[in-house]
């Protein structure tokens, strides 16, 4: 790490049910690492920093700041409060539930209203990548590392989401389109329109979203790749990670410079997760994607071509 004092931070993001879980709960794992529960949406949600710092003037930026001030400080921390006088444990909880979470992110809400009051400009992520090592040690105590889940969407806010979260290591899971689209079935999410911009609200066939919208994914995927180069990002096929999960956690390892290794409470146990390995092979799911045969055939023609790429 640049400065040992700061702990890493380890982005794992998905490409859409792709099974990025499973390396989130093996960082779980970790002696090193400190994973904070539930998804981080602070930065990537539409209104929140991502969209402040890409704002295309002062004046936006001043009410999107202002408004995540308000939505911080009359609706979160008291929300966070009233769970902290219950005698609620706040390490159990997500990070927006925490009062510490809240009071942090008001701090730092203040302190890039005034820059922008003395003439910042919206895009200076200064003041964000402080809030960033000011929440990670806040958390991450002794730790190497700090994991975010789910902190970023592959295909935005490229220009802004790297210097935020500078120390970072980003972790990216794909997995079998067919398995995919299966988990998406499972999880109830046929029919429900998803805020990340890579899935198309104009399309209005179900299933037709979803498939388009992970091809979407992974042709940002390729290009993020391009980006970042194999010292930023690696990719982790779902598959190998549970299949050979020895030498794919090794790998995984290595690339963020930790020793390999669990603790005896380690959650993740890759006997569980093989059962997850070919679950569109049913006929039901072949029902649904009848007719869509095109659009599955890219999904694995784009999947070659971003593992020929590695």
């Amino acid at each position: 790490m640049p400065d040992e004092n700061r702990p890493l931070n380890i982005l794992v993001a998905g490409i859409y049910w792709s099974g990025s879980g499973a390396v989130v709960d093996y960082l779980k794992g970790h002696p090193d690492c400190c994973v904070p529960r539930g998804e981080f949406t602070d930065f990537k949600r539409s209104g929140r920093i991502g969209s402040i710092l890409e704002a295309d003037s002062v004046t936006r930026a001043k009410w999107l700041a202002r408004a995540m001030w308000i939505e911080t400080a009359l609706g979160k921390l008291p929300a966070a409060r009233l769970k902290e006088a219950r005698n609620t444990d706040q390490s159990s909880l997500p990070l927006k539930s925490q009062v510490k979470h809240n009071r942090l992110k008001l701090h730092y809400l203040s302190r890039y209203r005034k820059a922008l009051a003395s003439g910042a400009r919206p895009s200076d992520s200064g003041t964000w990548n402080q809030w960033m090592q000011a929440v990670g040690e806040a958390y991450a105590g002794q730790k190497r590392a700090i994991v975010w889940n789910q902190p970023i969407w592959v295909g935005k806010h490229e220009r802004t989401w790297p210097a935020v979260f500078s120390p970072f290591k980003l972790i990216v899971v794909h997995r079998d389109p067919v398995d995919q689209f299966a988990e998406v079935v499972r999880q109830g999410k046929i029919g429900k329109r998803k805020s990340d911009p890579a899935f198309d609200d104009r399309e209005k066939d179900d299933i037709a979203y979803v498939l388009k919208g992970i091809a979407a994914k992974m042709q940002s995927l390729m290009a993020l790749q391009e980006q970042l180069t194999t010292t930023g990002m690696l990719a982790v096929s779902f598959e190998s990670f549970v299949k050979r999960h020895e030498e794919e956690a090794g790998r995984v390892c290595d690339f963020l410079g930790l020793p390999p290794a669990q603790l005896p409470s380690a959650p993740f146990n890759p006997d569980h997760s093989v059962r997850n390995i070919g679950i569109g092979d049913t006929a039901e799911i072949r029902s649904m994607l009848t007719g869509y045969q095109p659009l599955v055939d890219r999904l694995y023609e784009l999947r070659a071509q971003f593992d020929n790429a590695q």
